[in-house]
Formats: C-alpha cells, sequence, structure tokens
C-alpha cells in the first residue's frame, strides 16, 4: 500500500485529489506540526491490530514509576505515560 503525507493545511485545499488517492488504494497520513494525527484508508483495507491491554486501568496507581496526580484520572495518567514515551 502507497502512503502519502500531508500537513492538514494542504489536506484542506485538496481534499478532493487526497480522497481520490485513498479510492486507488492508497494510505494518507494527516500531519499537524510535523506530528501524525490521523491516517485515512481506503474503506477496504483490513482493520488495524489492536492490542489489547495486559492489566486493567485500575492496576495504574500501583504500577512503579507512574505518578498519578490526584487531580486526574487513571485514563489520564496512562495518556500521559504514553506521550512522554
Amino acid at each position: 500500500m502507497v502512503m502519502n503525507t500531508v500537513n492538514i493545511a494542504t489536506l484542506k485545499g485538496k481534499l478532493s485529489h487526497y480522497l481520490k488517492l485513498v479510492q486507488k488504494g492508497q494510505e494518507v497520513v494527516v500531519t499537524s506540526h510535523r506530528h501524525r494525527v490521523a491516517r485515512i484508508l481506503p474503506i477496504s483495507a483490513p482493520s488495524p491490530d489492536l492490542k489489547r491491554p495486559s492489566r486493567p486501568v485500575e492496576d495504574l496507581p500501583g504500577l512503579q514509576k507512574i505518578k498519578r496526580r490526584p487531580d486526574a484520572s487513571s485514563l489520564d495518567s496512562l495518556i500521559q505515560d504514553r506521550r512522554r514515551r
């Protein structure tokens, strides 16, 4: 599968062009400030494999190296930890 990378501003201006590429089977990766934020895939593309968590979210406060803020939820702590990696 061919992959194209485009920033949001360019995508807005040339949406029809990029949608035609997707219709032809290509993948479009959308970036914002050089960070990947989305993928546009053909409807016929196989679903990405989702990795199941090895532990429940409730176990997060007990894990080492993850400091949970008292005002944040366990999910917020997990998201912040993943962004640091």
